[in-house]
Parts: C-alpha cells; sequence; structure tokens
C-alpha cells in the first residue's frame, strides 16, 4: 500500500453505507480522500467522529443526477488539488420498485435511478480520467457494480431498472478498460467489483432481511485488495457474495 500513500483518492457517495467505511479505510491507510454525496455535511459530521487519521478526508457536494454539479465538483478537485490516482464510483440507489407502473412518480423514480446507477458512473469516470492523465503515477478506478449486474434470478417482489443499470455499469468499465488501452493510457487501471446483498440502510428492514448480507467493510477490505496487486495487473471483475447466499 506504501504505493498509494500520500495520494488522492475520490469516493463518491461517501456519506454513509459502503462509501463512508470505504473513505474511513482509505484515510487510516494514509490516502487523503474527497468524499463526494449530496449529503456533504453528513462527510463533515463523520470527519469530526473519525479524529486524527494518517490521510486527510474533504467533503464537498455533488448530486451526480446533475451533470453541471459533477462538472463543479470535479473544476473544484483540479483547483484545489491537482490530480488523483484513485476513483471509487460507489454512490447509487436501490429499492424495490415497479418500472412498468404508470404516472409520473415512476417516471421519475426510474429516471433518477438511471440517472444516479449509470449516467452519473458514466460522467464521473470521464471527469476522473481527465484528471489522471495529469498525473505521471499509475491510478485506477473502481466501480461498484453488483451481481444482479450479472445475472437476474426470479424474485417475489420486482428489481425494477436497478439490474439494467449494473448490466450498462459492467459494459461501461469493459468498453473504458479497453477505450484506456486504445488511447495509450494502459496506466489507468479499471476495475469492478459486484457484490451481493450488503447490509446498508437502504436494504436494512423488510424484503431483504431474510437473506445472507454482506457487510460495508468486507466491499472495503476487497478495495485494498485491489490496491494491492502490481501495477501490472489488472482486477476487471471481483464477483462476491455472502457465505450461504444462493444467488
Amino acid at each position: 500500500m506504501e504505493k498509494w500513500y500520500g495520494k488522492f483518492a475520490v469516493v463518491t457517495g461517501a456519506s454513509s453505507g459502503v462509501g463512508a467505511v470505504v473513505t474511513e479505510k482509505l484515510a487510516r491507510n494514509g490516502i487523503n480522500v474527497i468524499g463526494l454525496a449530496r449529503r456533504s455535511e453528513v462527510i463533515e459530521e463523520n470527519i469530526k467522529k473519525l479524529g486524527e487519521l494518517s490521510g486527510k478526508i474533504y467533503a464537498r457536494k455533488c448530486d451526480l443526477t446533475n451533470l453541471q454539479s459533477i462538472k463543479d465538483a470535479f473544476k473544484w478537485i483540479e483547483d484545489t488539488f491537482g490530480t488523483i490516482n484513485i476513483f471509487l464510483n460507489n454512490a447509487g440507489i436501490s429499492v424495490v420498485n415497479n418500472m412498468l407502473e404508470e404516472g409520473d412518480e415512476a417516471e421519475n423514480f426510474v429516471n433518477h435511478m438511471i440517472s444516479t446507477n449509470f449516467i452519473g458512473v458514466v460522467h464521473c469516470t470521464r471527469k476522473a480520467v481527465e484528471l489522471m492523465k495529469k498525473s505521471d503515477d499509475p491510478s485506477i478506478i473502481v466501480n461498484i457494480n453488483s451481481t444482479l449486474g450479472h445475472q437476474i434470478p426470479f424474485m417475489p417482489v420486482s428489481l425494477g431498472v436497478y439490474p439494467a443499470t449494473k448490466f450498462g455499469v459492467r459494459a461501461f468499465s469493459e468498453c473504458a478498460r479497453q477505450e484506456l488501452l486504445h488511447s495509450d493510457n494502459a496506466n489507468i487501471r479499471i476495475t469492478s467489483i459486484s457484490p451481493g446483498l450488503i447490509k446498508t440502510p437502504m436494504t436494512a428492514g423488510g424484503f431483504f432481511d431474510q437473506f445472507p448480507m454482506l457487510q460495508p467493510g468486507d466491499i472495503a477490505e476487497t478495495l485494498m485488495y485491489i490496491l494491492s496487486t502490481p501495477t501490472s495487473v489488472n482486477i476487471q471483475d471481483i464477483i462476491m457474495k455472502p457465505n450461504g447466499a444462493v444467488h
């Protein structure tokens, strides 16, 4: 992990769940972290609770459904820190919903999920690559995907458009990796982590409680493993499930 010490990472959705745990883990290992979230004030509160760490944590408000908000956040990152070497596309929403229902409410929810889980990932990755190209050091982009981006089991509830966004993230990750190779930017690696159910505020209570779940810390440990690999290695995809999970 010494090669990342003192470098700058960006984590989206850093205010809670996996994002908050990963942000803390990176900072404890000497990596400076810019946490992006709509609720940046929550990140500020977390910073105060964590106290002194080897790396510093910075909070910045960013709405992934708003392209201008993404541009403004990355402009601030560039003006303040110059470049980044680690980027984690973590922000996402996952709520059981019926995407074929009529009405404005269902329509708005579908648009919000696609914008957050896929379009935001695309535009954040574009801006992250732009900053990484300003550094001669090896860099890495990690996209938090889902096992539902590989296979969709038949469920007694509708999974809505969520799996479609995750299939999209998986395809985008591979296309972006290939594009980096074609443009002689192989020093920027891309990895997709596809977890099964994770115990977060989004999944707590209700239908999902009957299934085994991963913990946010499991994702953080997996990320640290990816960062520990030699720069000559590009782990393209990791599928991880809680022990005992059927799907």
